[in-house]
């Protein structure tokens, strides 16, 4: 049986595209509700905080309806719901139109992102499955990056009506796009069906404790955490400092190259798979990091704090994905999981920052808030670690 998928090629090019899209849109929206609406922190982390609970239930929906209806259905779905949505905020300039807008977009873009990091995981034996998932974290993290970076400049020169056509074509030609590519899934599937061997399907190169993926399933959703109230906040972290959206998207792109740089690492270097010290490690940075990128006023301070974030959240998401993935036999529906857990944390944030601003009114109240949020889940890991150890040592 050949593993290696021409197929997935696709997979890969779907994935980068739509990391650009829903990237550019949802970063550039805050500060089209900043500058458009008036929106100040408070209002954006409050939008946020929304979008992240809902994006949670959706996950965790989409994975196990992906599973069971088909992938490419599931795709079908988020990419002309996302299509539909961004052309109502398109239509619709008024603050009620934007929000429906997010919403609606919030939930099909979950029938998308646990159905493409099932199709490049599906089929692949234990061996490859790291490279692939490496390449997928590569693929679309480098595309959120491009999306960051280059963003100011479209918002700018093409316009705020840019943030809705631009990704909306986009989802169009992955809606079309998608039949091409079942079409090859199945073709492919019908010349290589044969099932791994069970000495493949089962065997391990090393002891996967099963802790880890508990671990994976704390320091996941408090990178987002982490992750969502800083693009939030960019719009004031942009005055704070003085630069303008386009230099401050180009700045504030600094911790989505780490992070990409990060992924690109460890793809290539399996030696943290199933290493506590480097779990722990990139929690203190991420810690670190996010608190030292809030409540800066100087630019080198942005600059190193972004580097350890960057880190931190690449090594986070990538032990995440890997450890949901490895052994699983149900892809899709751990997809959701996975991703359901991210909302947790994209939702988490900005919730924390929304109610210590409320109730505090400090500019300072969110670094404070979400830098305890993210020391109790250093702690809880530590925890979860030591008992998962004390438990070992004490069986016969």
């Amino acid at each position: 049986m050949k593993f290696h998928s021409p197929v997935k090629t696709g997979y890969y090019i779907l994935e980068g595209s739509n990391s650009f899209a829903t990237a550019y849109y949802f970063n550039y929206l805050m500060v089209l509700l900043h500058r458009e609406h008036g929106f100040s922190s408070f209002q954006n982390l409050a939008v946020g905080a929304i979008h992240g609970f809902i994006y949670v239930a959706a996950s965790w929906f989409a994975g196990r309806f992906g599973q069971k209806y088909g992938y490419f259905t599931s795709l079908r779905i988020g990419f002309l719901g996302m299509a539909l949505s961004l052309a109502c905020g398109w239509i619709f300039p008024s603050v009620t139109g934007q929000i429906t807008a997010l919403l609606s977009w919030t939930m099909t873009i979950c029938f998308t992102w646990p159905m493409l990091e099932a199709l490049v995981a599906e089929h692949e034996p234990p061996d490859r499955l790291p490279g692939r998932i490496g390449l997928y974290n590569v693929v679309w993290a480098s595309s959120a990056a491009a999306a960051v970076f280059f963003g100011g400049s479209l918002f700018e020169r093409l316009g705020p009506a840019s943030l809705y056509w631009l990704p909306l074509i986009l989802q169009l030609a992955h809606f079309a796009g998608t039949f091409f590519l079942e079409k090859r899934h199945i073709n492919w599937l019908a010349t290589s069906s044969s099932p791994l061997p069970p000495s493949l399907s089962t065997q391990v190169s090393r002891s996967r404790p099963d802790y880890f993926k508990t671990l994976s399933w704390i320091g996941n959703p408090f990178a987002y955490m982490a992750g969502n109230t800083l693009v939030a906040v960019v719009p004031s972290i942009a005055a704070k400092v003085g630069l303008t959206i386009e230099q401050a998207g180009q700045l504030m792109a600094l911790w989505y190259i780490i992070r990409t740089l990060t992924f690109a690492i460890l793809w290539q270097w399996h030696g943290w798979h199933y290493r506590i010290t480097w779990f722990l490690g990139a929690f203190v940075l991420l810690i670190v990091g996010f608190v030292s990128v809030m409540i800066t006023q100087q630019i080198w301070i942005l600059v190193v704090g972004q580097i350890l974030f960057g880190w931190a959240t690449g090594l986070l998401y990538h032990s995440s994905l890997f450890y949901a993935m490895d052994g699983s036999e149900t892809k899709g529906e751990h997809g959701g999981i996975h991703e359901a857990f991210i909302g947790l944390g994209i939702g988490g944030g900005p919730a924390i920052s929304t109610l210590t601003l409320w109730i505090s009114g400090s500019p300072h109240a969110p670094a404070l808030a979400v830098g305890v949020s993210l020391l109790a889940g250093l702690v809880v890991s530590i925890e979860v670690w030591r008992r998962s150890n004390s438990t070992k040592r004490s069986a016969p």
